[in-house]
């Protein structure tokens, strides 16, 4: 019989933050920190921009409560290396997600005298990930979604 002590345990980040830009901002160095040298610089930059963009957007669009009042969401970030990439989960306390939000998309009209200040957030997590989904329940945003190794990362 194996000995469970002799499990494989795998690298893992949790942090719980405020949904702040500079907290987000101090976390997603952690991250990159904690996974640097395990995971290669293309798959934790993909990780790090994907967190940026889901964590920034807790933060500027999902603050609970009208504006002199408004309350930062918490956010709980859990980050666990797998065989094949990087599995994420993140949770909040804030608004819902618009119904749309995680609908296919593309990216918007590029008109080189009117390019668009957003739009680009979402086609990038879809982009940049896989397994993503999400659901509301009662008062909490549920994010899950993983980042695959690059192909060199696998071929090691």
């Amino acid at each position: 019989m194996g000995n469970r002590a002799s499990a494989l345990t795998q690298p893992m980040f949790h942090r719980v933050l405020n949904a702040h830009p500079m907290i987000v901002r101090d976390t997603l160095q952690d991250v990159r920190q904690r996974f640097r040298g395990e995971v290669g610089d293309d798959t934790l930059g993909r990780l790090e921009l994907v967190l940026a963009e889901v964590m920034n957007n807790v933060a500027e669009h999902a603050p609970l409560g009208q504006a002199e009042q408004a309350r930062l969401p918490v956010i709980h970030l859990c980050i666990v290396r797998h065989s094949s990439g990087l599995a994420c989960a993140l949770t909040d306390d804030g608004i819902s997600l618009p119904d749309d939000c995680l609908l296919p998309r593309s990216l918007p009209p590029m008109v080189a005298d009117d390019l668009p200040e957003g739009g680009f957030g979402w086609f990038l997590i879809q982009d940049l990930t896989q397994a993503l989904c999400y659901y509301r329940e009662e008062s909490r945003n549920y994010l899950a979604f993983s980042i695959p190794f690059a192909q060199m990362e696998v071929d090691a």
